[in-house]
């Protein structure tokens, strides 16, 4: 397929002008067009230029679940060339601390909290750690998340004057421009920022959309989370790119998924396995139908033929399809076919999408494989990132020099050229889509002088694929205190990284070489977890 050459700014105007009188975001009862997105968006873009001095290039943080003021935020910011930074919302004060810092932002629009996170207690705290941050903006002013209207403006805001100025602006911005520093987690300890262009994420949607053969028409719920790629690339640009409705949900809830899907008729879901999951094995949803719900994409980690089946049967009308990505490649990267049997689905993540080279290439030698040798997978193409933020060291990295991207995962094409992915080389543990660094879990652990070391490992979990394992050697052959441990820890990190198991060793197995033996000590950390005993403590 074709690849454009646009901005967000020019997409979103196409699609107000397009379709002026389509719905473009709801939330419970409210509604905002498409039209109405982009005079919003342009006269919030003439005060972040105007009020708050923003301008092209600067790095602006969002802080939030999903809202529509998230929505404008972004989309106002991307019209004027300025660079959005996304921070997960489970992150504690040292996390989002550090995370700031790194990302260079003098401004900072946060949202009312996440579940047990409420951002107004962390925020005196953040201040004080990052001085480089210059303004804290509350970017929910009125209850829901919904406070942003045309009359919300000053007259002069929507002055043609200022929508002229606006204009000028984007003008100045390139398709090759950033548009978005995402942070994910990888092998190392601390998170990098993925730094995307208009260009690729653009076209990453669109290509989507053409596979996902998604229209105007439809309606998605919103339940990923923006901060990252799935939420942001494939919903939020998705939508100014195919003009589909984006029902917004604040983050994933079983039960108000469900009455996304019974009561306001969605037709397009997005999430890892966990979601679907919980959908359809929550008991008291048992009598809910899902026949409303047309495509759905489901990534983050595969799922087993029996489970695609539990699936099918609850939402018989669903093509749901299994796609592998990475924020470094723009979000998609490969699709299922449309009509793939379910026994297929289940082994291959599909075909890589047109315009993108893929390769598989042993770690050891170098050397370019064939169909159905096992190697590192490698990728190149338009959607791939521009670079890790202020980390040259690591971008060069997962670069070869002839420009092929490492992912870091394992797998082979298939003879009918689809991607299987079989393992990874990085040491990271995926729990319920979201990607965790054991080094960054050890280093915390640590810290509180209760244990002489540690490892962190991932162990099999049916609904979350892993669950976090930390495997200590407690101080002096004591008895770890798990309340002092868990005190210190739930502070430091977020939620989803708190160990849900905790292994007592006297000592870590060692190799022959005299290293420690990771793979013994993940085969132990998985066997103890299965029949847990006095060695393993499990935190409810």
């Amino acid at each position: 397929m074709e690849l454009v050459n646009r901005t967000i700014a020019d997409c979103l105007r196409t699609m107000a002008e397009k379709y002026p009188d389509h719905i473009a975001l709801e939330q419970a009862e409210w509604t905002c067009t498409f039209r109405e997105l982009d005079e919003i968006t342009d006269a919030y873009a003439g005060r972040l230029m105007n009020q708050y001095g923003v301008k092209k290039g600067q790095h602006i943080g969002i802080w939030s679940v999903n809202t529509p003021s998230f929505v404008f935020t972004a989309l106002a910011l991307a019209k004027i060339g300025a660079v959005v930074c996304t921070y997960n919302t489970y992150y504690r004060v040292e996390e989002m601390s550090s995370i700031l810092y790194q990302s260079d932002v003098e401004l900072l629009f946060y949202g009312g909290g996440c579940k047990d996170t409420v951002y107004d207690d962390l925020i005196p705290d953040i201040k004080r750690r990052t001085p480089s941050v210059k303004h804290f903006y509350h970017i929910d002013e009125k209850e829901g998340g919904i406070w942003m209207s045309l009359d919300s403006f000053s007259e002069n805001e929507k002055s043609a004057e200022t929508i002229q100025q606006v204009r000028d602006a984007e003008k100045q911005v390139d398709t090759q421009d950033p548009v978005f520093i995402i942070f994910t987690s990888g092998t190392t300890e601390m998170p990098k920022g993925v730094v995307l262009t208009h260009y690729s994420v653009i076209n990453d949607a669109l290509h989507t959309k053409h596979y996902m053969r998604w229209t105007e028409e439809d309606k998605m719920c919103v339940s990923a989370p923006m901060f990252h790629c799935f939420g942001l690339i494939t919903a939020l640009v998705g939508c100014v790119t195919t003009g589909f409705t984006m029902h917004l949900l604040p983050y994933f809830r079983t039960a108000t998924v469900w009455r996304a899907i019974t009561e306001y008729h969605c037709t397009i879901m997005i999430g890892v396995p966990s979601m679907y999951l919980a959908l359809i094995h929550k008991s008291e949803y048992a009598d809910l139908n899902g026949e409303s719900l047309k495509s759905g994409i489901v990534g983050g980690s595969p799922l087993p033929p029996d489970e695609y089946e539990e699936i099918s049967a609850r939402f018989p009308n669903m093509h749901l399809q299994p796609s592998f990505g990475m924020t470094e490649m723009s979000a998609a990267v490969s699709f299922a076919g449309w009509d793939d049997p379910i026994e297929k689905k289940a082994v291959t993540v599909g075909r890589l999408m047109e315009d993108v080279e893929g390769r598989i290439v042993d770690p050891e030698s170098g050397k370019v494989l064939g169909p159905n040798q096992r190697g590192e997978i490698q990728f190149r193409g338009f959607n791939v990132m521009k670079e890790y933020y202020k980390r040259p060291d690591k971008t060069a990295e997962v670069f070869t020099a002839d420009g092929w991207f490492r992912t870091g995962d394992i797998g082979y094409f298939n003879d009918e050229e689809e991607l299987c992915i079989t393992g990874r080389l990085k040491d990271m543990i995926i729990r319920g889509g979201e990607n965790i660094s054991p080094m960054e879990i050890e280093e915390v652990i640590l810290r509180s002088g209760m244990v002489e070391n540690v490892k962190v490992v991932g162990v099999p979990s049916k609904f979350r694929q892993e669950e976090v394992a930390a495997c200590v050697i407690p101080k002096n052959g004591n008895i770890l205190n798990m309340e002092n441990f868990y005190a210190f820890l739930k502070p430091r990190i977020a939620s989803y990284k708190v160990p849900k198991f905790v292994l007592s060793f006297h000592e870590f197995p060692m190799t022959a070489s005299g290293k420690i033996d990771i793979a013994e000590i993940k085969h132990q950390a998985i066997e103890l977890t299965k029949t847990p005993n006095e060695r393993c403590f499990v935190n409810a």
